[in-house]
């Protein structure tokens, strides 16, 4: 369903989702994070029933349930420690769903580092995403999301040469 905002455009939908190379289960995460703050944009949409259900639909009864707390956890992490809003892409709209913006791009690579083990690496990615307003709790809460969600790391990128 495309949502109603004038600004929709392709230049500011930010980079295209597939050049991130997420596999099935980091999509379905950032698909239940987006959800979540649409609740929080325009409440009214109740995003959280839509992120649960794509929770459930992602990871099964058993784990579902999990992973949208762990999802909405982090958010809330970010939301009291983050200084400005999270600038998101709604995944109501095909088009700008298909993208992330910077913000996004952030929390995914944070979220990737811990689901790796990198733990510094995560804490830097979250300090950028928190604005330098310490990021440790917002690193410690996608170290639960990644864990919950059974995120693997990304495969290494070979060299050709």
């Amino acid at each position: 369903m495309p949502h109603d905002t004038p600004s929709c455009s392709p230049a500011e939908r930010g980079t295209p989702v597939a050049a991130l190379g997420l596999d099935a289960p980091e999509r379905a995460v950032l698909d239940i994070l987006r959800h979540y703050c649409v609740s929080f944009a325009a409440p009214a949409r109740e995003g959280w029933v839509t992120a649960i259900r794509a929770a459930l639909d992602a990871f099964g009864e058993a784990r579902g349930p999990h992973v949208a707390v762990a999802a909405l956890a982090a958010l809330q992490v970010l939301r009291r420690t983050r200084a400005s809003g999270f600038r998101f892409n709604t995944p109501d709209c095909p088009d700008c769903a298909e993208a992330v913006t910077g913000h996004e791009r952030l929390l995914i690579a944070a979220l990737r580092a811990a689901a790796a083990g990198r733990d510094e690496a995560a804490r830097a990615h979250a300090d950028l995403l928190c604005e330098g307003n310490g990021g440790g709790r917002v690193a410690a809460a996608l170290s639960v999301l990644a864990e919950t969600a059974r995120l693997r790391a990304p495969a290494p990128v070979s060299d050709p040469a």
